[in-house]
């Protein structure tokens, strides 16, 4: 009878049950690539390695997914007519963000979604407990939104983005994020917000335009790469929180760059910190045209 009630408290609450068998599947789903019209994606994953890269192939996009039947709806649900994709897996019942309790079989799952690079894109990766290694090099992005739970990420723009986007938001509750090539987003603003972790972001890249970011992390250390060819102005909130300059100098309440006047680019950026350290590394260069 112990046995019994143990079992049924067991599924009442939701929580694993040893005796329950994996069952892994692989879903491979693609679409032709026929037209250039603007496209609303939605990536949706909650726990596993997840990679993202353009397409090399003619497909508007193509995702390959391994999961465990059981537990793991696949979800790719596209409207022409609408122009919208959602694509992953199905989080109907875990809320508007990712909560995942991680276990060994998580190692198993993973998601690897291509997108055509030719297609203007409005991109939201909504993420959970995740190794999410994301290229976005070479898209045709117009909005870029990333939210995720407790993860460890990159995200690169290894190559220049094909139109100009508007604001990039990022938004990470327990994470390491890694940003890499920032400029080659061609982006007027961005938002980086971050719970607890290290954010690392590189400011390289090709530089078209001026750019505005604001950083805010509430326990963590956050490392900003600043090309020396690129004018920088910085505005440092913090406390209980190191910070070394690197050469800015201090002027009305900001820091600046020396080339701050006869830079060609201009980075404005907000850092605002409650424990931890901000990082200054101006050892790279951007690339100009």
């Amino acid at each position: 009878m112990r046995h019994r009630l143990v079992t049924a408290a067991a599924l009442a609450l939701g929580l694993p049950m040893a005796a329950r068998a994996q069952s892994w599947r692989t879903l491979d789903v693609s679409r032709q690539l026929r037209d250039t019209a603007e496209l609303h994606v939605r990536v949706q994953y909650g726990a596993g390695k997840f990679e993202l890269h353009p397409a090399t192939d003619p497909v508007l996009y193509a995702m390959q997914l391994r999961y465990d039947e059981h537990n793991t709806t696949p979800l790719a649900r596209y409207d022409a007519s609408a122009g919208t994709l959602d694509i992953g897996v199905d989080d109907a019942g875990h809320g508007s963000r990712w909560i995942h309790r991680g276990s060994d079989e998580d190692s198993q799952a993973g998601m690897k979604l291509t997108l055509a690079p030719t297609v203007p894109l409005d991109l939201t990766l909504s993420l959970g407990a995740t190794e999410a290694h994301v290229d976005l090099g070479g898209l045709t992005l117009r909005g870029l939104r990333v939210e995720s739970g407790a993860a460890d990420e990159s995200v690169d723009f290894s190559a220049p983005n094909r139109t100009r986007l508007g604001n990039i938001s990022i938004d990470v509750s327990a994470a390491n994020f890694v940003a890499r090539h920032l400029a080659n987003a061609n982006a007027s603003s961005l938002h980086v917000k971050g719970g607890v972790g290290a954010l690392d972001l590189d400011f390289g890249g090709t530089w078209t335009g001026d750019l505005d970011a604001t950083v805010q992390v509430t326990l963590g250390k956050v490392t900003l790469h600043l090309p020396r060819d690129v004018g920088v102005q910085l505005d440092a909130q913090r406390f209980l929180a190191s910070f070394d300059p690197d050469g800015l100098v201090k002027r009305d309440g900001a820091y600046y760059s020396e080339n701050w006047n006869s830079a060609k680019y201009h980075l404005r950026v907000h850092v605002q910190t409650t424990f931890g350290g901000i990082e200054i590394d101006r050892s790279g260069a951007s690339t100009q045209p």
